[in-house]
């Protein structure tokens, strides 16, 4: 068991080193990288030390303890963090950023910093499972389960972004961040379980000798995870007005205040000039077709635009043109002009840009895949 566990951990030590130099090495010097450096240096020190501790290394322990037991306290704020700074401006970033850290700096300055003076000045030997049961499992069950709500934060976070990109852009191919909500999802799974484990453990005072580990081991497949997407996660560029704060009454307002401000015969006539402008110029054929681009067409602006699909016709932009370029897809179907044409091939001529997108909306729309409505005519 010793022998795995020892592979294991330095798979992923290598990894995480690795990730960390292709992140420093990266062109692309914005804060959502410079976030997951922080996180993967701090990672990094967690597989450090559970190496030590296999191997009874003592500088090392000593060495990674501070990283070590800290980082429950700091990865629920800093995935928060980087799914913000993937759609924030840094300037609206900082903004009561350090509020989120507060328990962190706490925690280090008034209970790690002193318990690491303790045992050196004691000159005692780390031994994890002991210290850990001894010392730290009540505050594990309370990372624990910090680590969980800002899980639960950032779900609700991405959630919006997500809706918010799909009233801006007309194609998600390239800007997708679905990848965020499997690694929420991979993440809150194992420390839930870890959370469960450390009850068992108190309640019934039985500590688990291989509790720790299995928990890294499944921490080293989600740093890959993480790791594999992140380091070519670009930011997403929303307008302001799409990512405010739902909870602000503030808010609210602003965001109805250019329907209340229209008659029911301004908002005809500017739905009619959408439909026209779809209809007459199809806009849609265009693959990189945003929000502003289409309202500068109209021509309005684009939180008007924004306010009319949404709460007027109670859709969003991405629907409303892929609804078009779907219909636009079975007008081809049915030309003879474009017989010769794939059904991708058509696909790609009606605006959309990725095999999956299309197959998915074309079901969504129809109720058949394109082949499916193909065969059937």
């Amino acid at each position: 068991m010793a022998l795995i566990l020892d592979f294991i951990l330095v798979v992923g030590i290598t990894i995480t080193v690795l990730i960390l130099f292709l992140l420093i090495k990266s062109k692309e010097k914005q804060l959502p990288k410079y976030i997951l450096i922080v996180l993967f240096v701090f990672l990094l020190f967690v597989s450090i030390f559970f190496y030590a501790n296999l191997h009874d290394i003592d500088i090392l322990q000593l060495i990674s303890f501070i990283p070590f037991d800290t980082t429950q306290w700091l990865i629920g704020p800093l995935l928060y963090l980087y799914i913000k700074s993937l759609f924030l401006k840094e300037e609206k970033l900082i903004k009561n950023t350090i509020a989120h850290f507060i328990p962190f700096g706490i925690y280090l300055v008034f209970i790690s910093i002193p318990e690491l003076v303790s045992d050196v000045i004691e000159k005692t030997v780390f031994n994890y499972l002991d210290f850990y049961f001894e010392h730290s499992i009540i505050e594990a069950e309370f990372s624990n389960a910090y680590t969980l709500f800002y899980i639960f934060l950032s779900f609700k976070l991405l959630s919006r972004y997500r809706k918010a990109m799909k009233s801006n852009y007309s194609n998600l191919t390239e800007k997708d961040v679905g990848w965020i909500k499997h690694l929420l999802l991979g993440s809150g799974i194992v420390i839930s379980i870890d959370l469960l484990i450390l009850l068992y453990e108190h309640i019934f005072n039985y500590p688990d000798t291989d509790h720790g580990y299995i928990t890294v081991i499944a921490m080293i497949l989600l740093i890959s995870y993480l790791g594999y997407y992140g380091i070519n996660q670009s930011k997403v560029l929303l307008p302001d007005f799409l990512i405010l704060d739902d909870t602000s009454e503030t808010t609210k307002k602003e965001r109805i205040h250019h329907l209340s401000n229209s008659t029911d015969a301004e908002l005809s006539e500017l739905k009619l000039k959408l439909e026209q402008v779809l209809e007459n110029e199809k806009p849609y054929l265009d693959e990189e077709l945003t929000l502003i681009k289409l309202a500068q067409r109209i021509p309005t602006t684009d939180k008007k635009l924004s306010a009319l699909l949404n709460q007027y016709m109670n859709v969003s932009f991405y629907d409303i043109i892929n609804t078009y370029r779907v219909h636009a897809v079975k007008e081809k179907i049915n030309s003879a002009k474009y017989e010769n044409y794939t059904l991708l091939g058509i696909a790609y001529e009606c605006g959309f840009n990725s095999k999956t997108s299309f197959y998915r909306i074309f079901k969504k729309e129809t109720g058949l895949s394109p082949s499916e409505y193909k065969n059937s005519l």
